[in-house]
């Protein structure tokens, strides 16, 4: 069997395992796009709280199609709402699992850099502040559960100013792991390939 063919066939092998391994994973956030709250478009209002989300600090800011457009559907928000602020939302996780953050950014057009910035905070340990996004950008982190209730939290890090970087689409998925049997299905079906391709040689 040529070395072609062995690896076509890995390939395939491979493709149909991990299509078996992994469901289309569960949101685990609430409200991670801001929909929940229905303002009008062109207009934007200062909240003490959202659906899923608690606030820190001075207010979180919605808007709906007013400095920018939202990532994802409507909403977005703004946290250097009359000053920096916070937002954050507990969610269920299992000690040492890995979860799959991702948000997106933009900065307001028009604002010096100094005034930009979303710290993201997880179970109070920073995971990097990110800013420098002219378009919406989408950044993915890597989180680690601790097997109680994990925080996440999203803070204002620019100049507090109430002008500063804009956020949605907040979502958090358990990262997919294969299981077990997985891993043996992909060594078997190696093994059975591994075994042609000897016979194939022994008979050339």
């Amino acid at each position: 069997m040529r070395a072609a063919t062995i690896f076509k066939s890995v390939a395939v092998i491979a493709a149909l395992v991990a299509g078996q391994a992994h469901a289309a994973p569960s949101e685990l956030l609430t409200n991670g796009s801001f929909e929940a709250t229905s303002i009008p478009d062109g207009s934007w209002s200062v909240y003490g709280s959202l659906p899923g989300w608690a606030n820190i600090g001075s207010g979180i800011e919605l808007r709906n199609n007013i400095a920018g457009s939202a990532y994802d559907g409507r909403n977005f928000v703004e946290l250097d709402s009359y000053s920096n602020s916070a937002i954050e939302q507990q969610v269920a996780t299992s000690a040492g699992k890995h979860y799959t953050l991702s948000f997106a950014i933009q900065d307001r057009a028009g604002v010096d850099l100094s005034s930009q910035g979303v710290e993201v905070f997880w179970n109070g340990t920073s995971q990097g502040v990110f800013s420098n996004a002219t378009s919406w950008t989408v950044k993915t982190l890597d989180v680690i559960g601790n097997g109680a209730s994990g925080t996440l939290r999203f803070a204002a890090a620019g100049t507090s100013d109430s002008l500063g970087t804009s956020l949605d689409k907040i979502s958090l998925v358990a990262a997919p792991v294969p299981e077990p049997e997985t891993y043996g299905m992909l060594l078997a079906g190696l093994a059975l390939v591994g075994a042609v391709a000897r016979r194939k040689a022994r008979k050339a």
